[in-house]
């Protein structure tokens, strides 16, 4: 490679480090072409890429802007996932496609310029997704909401059917004294305690 390539590369590959929200290094020795390509069909949905690079120019690049610890990783076949988006969802991509893939290895990463190992990007894989939190945490705050309509409906019914039991005595002609609405007032309030 001449040389004012190599500076490119070098720099182009330090944008790219600097820019990710993580990055995972995995050896990819023994994929078939079709096996690199769905890899990376499945990773582009996650919002990451996996790029296939001269590793003594990744080293370097990792190098330039402060990345020592990526170093180690740079050995042999290596490819880098450089994760633009929410870290779970590619870590779940890269987890199944090694589990399905013996030849694919997954050797260790970087997010938020710690060092993550593969028990940690394994964790990450594990994590519910982004939705699915999302969905669970409105759930939360809508199930008072819900209950607190149903106690209402509940106390507004009740004491509903009360006033109807009065309405009906006074139609049919039975005189309803104060003592009486008390009692029904009282029964319909015991009612409300007793579903409480």
């Amino acid at each position: 490679m001449v040389r004012e390539n190599k500076v490119e590369a070098v720099k182009n590959l330090e944008d790219l480090f600097k820019n990710a929200n993580a990055l995972v290094m995995a050896e990819y020795r023994g994929l078939s072409v079709s096996q690199q390509t769905k890899l990376r069909r499945d990773l582009k949905k996650a919002g990451a890429s996996f790029n296939v690079v001269k590793m003594t120019l990744a080293k370097r690049a990792a190098e330039n802007i402060g990345l020592e610890s990526l170093s180690e990783h740079f050995t042999g076949p290596t490819g880098i996932t450089v994760i633009e988006s929410d870290p779970v969802e590619a870590a779940k991509v890269l987890k199944n496609f090694a589990k399905d893939n013996e030849a694919f290895v997954v050797k260790g990463g970087l997010m938020n310029s710690e060092p993550l190992t593969v028990d940690q990007i394994n964790v990450l894989a594990n994590i519910e997704s982004r939705d699915v939190l999302l969905a669970k945490i409105a759930g939360g705050f809508n199930a008072p909401l819900v209950k607190l309509a149903m106690g209402t409906k509940a106390i507004i019914n009740k004491a509903g059917y009360a006033f109807s039991a009065l309405l009906e005595k006074k139609d049919n002609g039975i005189e309803v004294s104060e003592v009486d609405n008390k009692e029904d007032v009282s029964a319909s309030e015991e009612v409300n305690k007793e579903e409480e």
